[in-house]
């Protein structure tokens, strides 16, 4: 029998997941949230602007996936 999680699913982002030498991990609530903060951590750590590349803002758009980690918890 499995456990079902109450309430939203949570979203993350992780940025090993797009290649980059980091451990960092964004959740949230929505893929919105998710994405603006992945926006502002990249900005203020990496010097990215992806405001700035509709390409690499949907290319981490699509890393964005359930996260288990915090369902399991």
């Amino acid at each position: 029998m499995s456990v079902k999680r109450e309430g939203p699913a949570l979203k993350s982002f992780a940025c090993r997941d797009a290649g980059v030498i980091c451990n960092a991990r964004v959740t949230g609530e929505t893929e919105a949230e998710v994405l603006a903060k992945a926006v502002e951590h990249a900005r203020e750590k990496h010097g990215v602007d992806l405001t700035q590349s509709s390409t690499l803002a949907n290319y981490a758009k699509g890393l964005i996936h359930d996260d288990a980690e915090a369902a399991a918890s």
